[in-house]
């Protein structure tokens, strides 16, 4: 039988790998030092809500997630689906699975992490099992952001009332969106702002209607731009729609993955009686997208 690599895992989703996570990524990285094993974090690649009977938008794709964790050092990401089976697994059970991975040294937990059938795993039970099983189990406190802890609750409620600031600080990077660039009405190019357009992901938190400060990442360059997510009521829109103009630039990229990085809501989303209104309103946007002097 081979021999099981000794690892430090954390546990957790790690939806949107924000300041909480990355403090107990830094945990993780610690004790993987002390204890001369592989840093390893065991996630999911679905949301357990999903499984549960309930339902959630994600701040992040698990290929972008996964890339987050791993730019942080983390040497080994395990996502694992969600199932009902898993749901029903005694906290015991849970761990017995990773020891068919890996020859656990330590866990690594946040203060309100669960795990087991009904969530009975809490770091206090995971502690006593660390004990008899001979592993340490180290629980990371919550982070303070302007004196509320940092959560993906609480950055998903920011992302969709628009406040995609707050959601950058709880983040420490700006929220982003990815999809491929698809066409719309044109309308934009009509009146003299070409806008790239992707599709709404149901699985992503969509920030609220509204006209946003942007950045454009499209074929391997970036752009200063400007969102607008909304209906479009002023040309009788009914579907949901996210449109980016890229700010001195105008070339075809329909069939290109675009990603917009989200800087500032500029305004909520609005309606005009003529296209030449709203034509004066986009210049505004571009005025105050391109006068944002941050990076």
């Amino acid at each position: 039988m081979a021999t099981l690599e000794s690892a430090v895992i954390a546990l957790g989703m790690f939806d949107g790998v924000h300041l909480g996570h990355r403090a107990l990524i830094t945990r993780l990285l610690e004790e993987a030092k002390r204890l001369h094993a592989l840093p390893v974090v065991y996630t999911f690649s679905n949301h357990p809500l999903e499984v549960l009977g309930g339902s959630v938008r994600l701040l992040s794709g698990i290929r972008e997630r996964n890339m987050l964790l791993r730019s942080l050092g983390v040497e080994a990401v395990e996502s694992v689906p969600f199932t009902r089976e898993m749901a029903h697994l005694s906290t015991e059970a849970f761990i017995d699975l990773l020891a068919e991975q890996w020859d656990v040294r330590g866990l690594v937990v946040g203060y309100n992490y669960t795990c087991g059938d009904r969530g009975t795993g809490t770091p206090e039970t995971l502690r006593e099992i660390g004990k008899s099983r001979g592993f340490s189990v180290s629980v990371v406190e919550p982070v303070l952001l302007e004196g509320e802890p940092v959560s993906s609750t609480r950055i998903r409620e920011a992302v969709e009332r628009g406040d995609v600031s707050l959601a950058e600080r709880l983040l420490k990077r700006r929220y982003t969106l990815t999809g491929t660039i698809v066409q719309n009405k044109r309308i934009g190019r009509r009146i003299g702002f070409p806008t790239a357009n992707i599709e709404a992901d149901s699985k992503r938190v969509i920030p609220a209607d509204g006209v946003y400060a942007s950045f454009a990442f499209v074929g391997g360059a970036a752009y200063r731009a400007v969102t607008n997510i909304g209906t479009n009521p002023s040309v009788h829109g009914e579907k949901l729609t996210i449109e980016t103009h890229l700010i001195d630039f105008n070339a075809d990229i329909y069939g290109q993955q675009l990603t917009i990085a989200f800087r500032k809501q500029l305004r909520p989303e609005a309606m005009f009686e003529t296209l030449d209104e709203l034509k004066e309103q986009i210049r505004l946007d571009v005025e105050a997208a391109a006068a944002l002097r941050d990076a």
